[in-house]
């Protein structure tokens, strides 16, 4: 049985393996569509609900440098648009515009079936649990980071 300290590294180890598997399937999935798996994250985030920079750095684990850039520039390319934010005046809140809406359209069904391969490969249930696992995972993490 491996100590914790090792435990601990392939633990970090599985899930760095596993992010970059999935950024890269997200960039093959986007490509075609021409936007970046970073702007997908960005414009995902504003779907639901407008959200300022900070909002979306928090929701996706990206800081708000990050977000900010890619903001800026899906702002001057007309797939977000920026409103005033009546809680804070500094901080406007982000929604996609029309253009911003059907690039997430269009990856949509290749995003749908490779998530159904997964599901399927795993069983709905399962894949319910570790979800859920994921957000403890990810709750731990924060309260617990250096």
């Amino acid at each position: 049985m491996a100590n914790d300290s090792a435990l601990g590294g392939e633990m970090t180890l599985a899930i760095f393996k596993l992010n970059g598997q999935m950024l890269g399937a997200g960039e093959a999935i986007a490509r075609p569509v021409g936007i970046t798996v970073a702007r997908w994250q960005v414009l995902g985030a504003v779907l639901r609900e407008p959200l300022t920079v900070s909002g979306i750095g928090r929701q996706m684990g990206i800081t708000r440098q990050a977000v900010q850039r890619i903001a800026n520039r899906l702002v001057d390319e007309g797939m977000l648009e920026s409103s005033p934010n009546p809680a804070h005046k500094r901080s406007p809140l982000l929604t996609p515009t029309t253009e911003g809406r059907e690039a997430i359209e269009r990856i949509a069904p290749e995003q749908t079936a490779f998530s159904n391969r997964i599901i399927n490969a795993f069983g709905r249930e399962e894949i319910e649990h570790l979800i859920a696992e994921l957000h403890r995972l990810s709750a731990v993490v924060e309260e617990t980071r250096p």
